[in-house]
């Protein structure tokens, strides 16, 4: 597995491929990170309270959400 430091530039890169390697397909069309997050909301691929871990975790490591 990835330090979190590679996985973050990772999502920083590409962020529809990292998702797409870990089984969450994302359409093409959305490129906007606020469009992707909504898009695997409604989706039930994550639920609010993983978003809200993951805001957290970021904030955490001094990145503002």
């Amino acid at each position: 597995m990835n330090n979190p430091m590679q996985m973050l530039n990772q999502i920083k890169q590409n962020p529809i491929q990292f998702l797409a390697q870990r089984g969450m397909d994302i359409p093409s069309n959305l490129n906007n990170p606020n469009d992707i997050i909504q898009h695997l909301m409604n989706s039930g691929k994550i639920s609010q309270e993983q978003y809200n871990q993951a805001v957290k975790m970021a904030e955490q490591m001094g990145m503002k959400m």
